[in-house]
């Protein structure tokens, strides 16, 4: 509940250049072709509900206090997110987990991370839908992905791209509580960001992290 230069200026984050060992211009195409398609249609089914949605979803209050200035993975969530990172390179594809803790301190504690099945997902990974419906509050926060894929055949992408970010809005739209989201783009750093009406942290030291 949905996986932030000279040359490389207009290209979004989850685009892959063409090069030695990366995947061939037209599977990018249709793989960037099934992204944004399953997200117009998670988009579309979300519109077409939400009138009986708006009835009968739980909301779940988040205080503006709570709003996190950093975040910190705890012991345990960081071998959870390890184990997410090394499934994903194996597998040469995307892997997501729905993550939860507390807020306290001004600090977002990561401290529960729960992968989701692959068998669920499509060639990009897990499906939006899933990751949305699974990772729900207040067992859940919000959600992890990998990105394992490298713009130049060196360098990561280091924070989400405008599908991630889709995704991440259609989870705060089902269940309008503050989320926290993060990408893991390393075998041991992830960037994090809350999302919700009392604001939010999306750029800055504070949204680095490891693990």
């Amino acid at each position: 509940m949905g996986r932030s230069g000279g040359g490389r200026a207009g290209r979004s984050p989850g685009e892959l250049r063409s090069g030695p060992g990366r995947r061939p211009a037209g599977r990018r195409l249709g793989l960037r072709v099934r992204a944004w398609g399953w997200l117009v249609a998670a988009l579309t089914a979300q519109a077409l509900t939400a009138p009986a949605a708006a009835t009968q979803q739980p909301r779940y209050e988040t205080t503006p206090g709570s709003t996190p200035r950093r975040f910190d993975v705890d012991p345990g969530a960081d071998q959870a997110f390890r184990a997410l990172w090394a499934a994903s390179s194996a597998a040469g594809a995307e892997r997501v987990a729905c993550i939860g803790g507390e807020r306290r301190d001004g600090i977002g504690h990561i401290s529960r991370v729960l992968a989701l099945a692959p068998r669920e997902a499509d060639s990009l990974g897990i499906a939006a839908s899933t990751s949305i419906d699974r990772c729900a509050p207040p067992e859940w926060f919000g959600t992890a992905h990998t990105h394992i894929a490298l713009y130049d055949g060196l360098h990561p992408y280091p924070t989400f791209s405008g599908a991630d970010r889709g995704v991440m809005m259609l989870w705060w739209r089902r269940w309008r509580v503050d989320g926290i989201f993060c990408v893991l783009y390393s075998p041991k750093d992830a960037h994090c960001e809350t999302l919700g009406a009392s604001g939010g942290l999306i750029a800055g030291p504070g949204t680095q992290t490891s693990y």
